[in-house]
């Protein structure tokens, strides 16, 4: 007796089901791929997710030509397949979430799109305060208002007045039974904008934008 493989109409199936499948592994791996050498690279407002970025983003500087405070960079030859996309180095200079945000009006291939977040309360954000470059980190081994072997803890709000959005983005908060208030970044609120890393007293700066994994 012929197995249902034997059938013209079955066998075609599976093997459509297998090409189905197969594509499925390439296109993940491929993703994976981008997203191994993109994820340590911050965007421009509005950025695609890194593969979608990666494969729209025609390298045509328009958006580092637009931005006003020569935020954006052009990534360097280590940055693999993500060589000449623009990047954002917050420690030597920020995004200043402009509210026109020129970047993104810039790009011909919307590689970049207006941003516009829906938070939990249900409401809408869009333009500056729904930018999300990535999140902001307190690296409390060299943030000055935690005690380390080091040094004694002293107070400093460098990043909280720094911040576009103090309250909804970062704050500072007690809870380690000292009496100096440590900074406490709001993921949710955070744009990720780096003008904390910036402003940041520190040699090695005390709060530190990462991407949003």
């Amino acid at each position: 007796m012929n197995s249902k493989l034997d059938q013209p109409h079955d066998r075609g199936s599976f093997f459509k089901s297998l090409g189905t499948l197969f594509a499925g592994l390439v296109a993940e791996k491929i993703e994976s791929t981008f997203e191994s050498i993109g994820p340590k690279l911050l965007r421009p407002p509005g950025a695609l997710n890194e593969l979608a970025f990666l494969t729209a983003c025609t390298r045509c500087d328009k958006c580092i030509q637009a931005c006003p405070q020569s935020s954006l960079t052009r990534a360097p030859a280590t940055s693999g397949l993500a060589l000449g996309t623009p990047q954002l180095t917050p420690r030597t200079m920020p995004c200043f979430l402009c509210e026109t945000l020129p970047c993104i009006a810039a790009c011909p291939e919307n590689a970049l799109e207006w941003p516009k977040i829906k938070t939990e309360n249900g409401t809408v954000k869009e333009g500056p305060e729904a930018v999300r470059i990535g999140v902001a980190h307190v690296k409390k081994s060299r943030c000055l208002t935690f005690e380390t072997i080091a040094r004694t803890a002293e107070r400093c709000r460098a990043c909280v007045d720094r911040c576009p959005y103090p309250g909804k983005a970062i704050t500072l908060r007690i809870y380690d039974h000292s009496r100096i208030p440590h900074p406490e970044v709001i993921e949710e609120g955070c744009t990720g904008c780096g003008l904390c890393e910036f402003g940041c007293p520190t040699p090695q700066p005390g709060i530190i934008v990462r991407n949003r994994l």
